[in-house]
C-alpha cells in the first residue's frame, strides 16, 4: 500500500507536515490517541469488540483547511455523524490535536468499519484536505484528497 505522504498533492509541505503530527484522540471509555504510521493495541481491541476490519478518523471542521465559523463547523459536523451512521459499524467522537502550530483542535469521529473508497467519499463530501484509514494492520495512514 502507497504511503500517501510522500504522493504528489497540492497541499503544501507544511500543511502535510502538521497532518503527520496531528494526534487523533479517540473519545472512548479509555481514551487513546492515534498517530500516523504507528500501530495501535487500543484500535485492534477496537476491532475485536466491534468485529470490524477498518476505520477512519475524520471532521468536517474548517474544510479546506480555511477557519470556519463555529456554528457552521457544528452544522457541518451534526451532517458528517449522520452520514457516517449509513456507513459504520459505531462512531465515536473524537479530537484531532495539532502538536505544531496555534491550530485549535478538531472535533472528529472514529468510524469503524468503513472502507478507504467511502472514507475518501465522505472526506471530499465534507471538503476536507486529508483523511485517516486504518486497515486490519490497525495503522493510521494520512490519505491526501487533493
Amino acid at each position: 500500500m502507497p504511503d500517501r505522504s510522500t504522493e504528489a498533492t497540492l497541499i503544501d509541505q507544511r500543511l502535510r507536515e502538521a497532518y503527520l503530527s496531528t494526534h487523533y484522540n479517540v473519545m472512548e471509555a479509555v481514551p487513546f490517541t492515534l498517530k500516523i504510521g504507528e500501530s495501535s493495541q487500543e484500535l485492534k481491541s477496537l476491532y475485536r469488540a466491534y468485529n470490524v476490519k477498518s476505520a477512519a478518523f475524520i471532521t468536517a471542521w474548517n474544510p479546506m483547511s480555511e477557519v470556519t465559523p463555529v456554528r457552521e463547523n457544528e452544522i457541518n459536523q451534526h451532517h458528517l455523524r449522520e452520514r457516517l451512521d449509513l456507513v459504520s459499524s459505531a462512531v465515536l467522537p473524537g479530537m484531532g490535536v495539532g502538536i505544531t502550530g496555534n491550530w485549535p483542535g478538531e472535533p472528529s469521529f472514529l468510524s469503524l468499519g468503513v472502507s478507504k473508497r467511502i472514507t475518501k467519499e465522505v472526506g471530499n463530501e465534507f471538503s476536507q484536505n486529508a483523511v485517516v484509514w486504518m486497515g486490519e494492520n490497525c495503522i493510521p495512514e494520512l490519505v491526501f484528497l487533493r
